[in-house]
């Protein structure tokens, strides 16, 4: 990593010195002037071990755990031996004053210390390995054994392999709780409303689609939301209606068994009920999640008893195949809603398409 500041530990040549505001840093064969802010010993005090911000006068390439020398800028003698732990702060960083010991104290341990401190420092972002390659001497193979070994012990989830992208656990939880908190929050202001978007699920709370994606799985896996299409609610939430919806509702449920959906266009149903675009996907989409109806290819909305009709008609037929001509013939259907719903059938593994002819499964 290539910077001009950095966080270090230093051990003291002699325990009674203190260190100057500048000094000469020693890395390898490089040399370079640098200021000095010492932190102090920190919460968790070793004899004579100090925690320092340096400053250099010219860019510096660092990793986590290199070594240095600091050495008096006057008389050019050794004044102690350094560790490099956080190779290069962030700007907010820069202008904090505030000490992050908790951070500091991680990176003073071993590799998984250092990755689990980096991983809840990146919070709901997730760490990527070019990050993590950037700041240590990590090799690729070594870094999927410790991001493995962190799955396996709770530490982080895994957002990918190759690269590798970790999250800490921690911060995904929060972020489920979180999650949790703002849909109670928007069902109680919209009762009426199916869910949140999952695209402003996203915005509200900052993440990338692949946090997002796995954190909705991982709720909906314990029962905790569920996700229609671009939406998502709590499982325990109840759309709210007025007299009048319930009245649309049952009528949008007789149209559909009597098949009249199939004759007019959505447009006319929305001008006759007075509704507009928004409430009448809600309204259709309530009696699907009721499972009255049932939509197939191209908009086509069936009611779910007639639809178990016709797969009980078309399976009595007592033939291996079947025409479209057959189909319709059965159905009553005209050729433009017979397609659709033979698609729909082929989806539901009643049909098998064969060329010109449906097999019959």
């Amino acid at each position: 990593m290539r910077t001009h500041e950095f966080e270090a530990s230093l051990v003291l040549e002699d325990k009674e010195w203190s260190l100057p505001g500048q000094a000469t840093l020693l890395i390898g064969e490089q040399k370079v002037i640098a200021a000095l802010r010492v932190y102090g010993p920190g919460p968790e005090p070793q004899r004579g071990r100090l925690f320092l911000r340096a400053a250099a006068r010219r860019p510096l390439t660092l990793k986590w755990k290199d070594t240095f020398a600091v050495l008096d800028t006057q008389k050019r003698e050794r004044i102690g031996r350094g560790t490099v732990l956080n190779p290069g702060l962030e700007e907010e960083a820069k202008k904090n004053k505030e000490v992050d010991w908790d951070f500091l104290l991680a990176l003073s341990g071993d590799e998984m210390d250092m990755l689990d401190a980096l991983c809840r420092k990146r919070g709901t972002s997730g760490l990527h390995e070019r990050e993590i390659l950037e700041f240590c001497d990590l090799d690729a193979e070594r870094l999927q054994h410790w991001g493995e070994k962190m799955e396996e012990e709770g530490k982080v989830k895994i957002l990918s392999f190759s690269p590798l992208h970790l999250i800490s656990r921690e911060s995904f939880d929060h972020l489920g709780e979180k999650i949790l908190l703002y849909l109670d929050q928007f069902h109680e202001k919209q009762p009426a409303q199916k869910g949140v978007l999952l695209e402003k699920v996203k915005k509200r709370f900052g993440v990338s689609d692949k946090v997002l994606r796995l954190a909705v799985k991982t709720l909906e896996k314990a029962g905790k939301v569920q996700q229609a299409g671009p939406r998502l609610m709590l499982p325990s939430h109840e759309i709210a209606l007025s007299a009048q919806e319930e009245k649309i509702l049952q009528k949008l449920e007789e149209m559909c068994y009597r098949g009249e959906f199939q004759s007019v266009s959505l447009d006319e149903i929305r001008r006759q009920f007075r509704l507009s675009r928004d409430r009448l996907e809600r309204l259709l989409s309530l009696l699907t999640e009721r499972q009255k109806i049932i939509q197939g290819p191209e908009g086509l909305f069936i009611h779910s008893l007639w639809l178990d009709d016709i797969i009980g008609r078309v399976r009595a037929l007592g033939k291996k195949e079947m025409t479209v001509a057959d189909f319709k013939e059965l159905s009553g259907l005209s050729r433009k809603y017979a397609i659709p719903l033979l698609e729909l059938l082929d989806q539901m593994g009643v049909t098998r398409r064969h060329g010109p002819v449906r097999e019959i499964l």
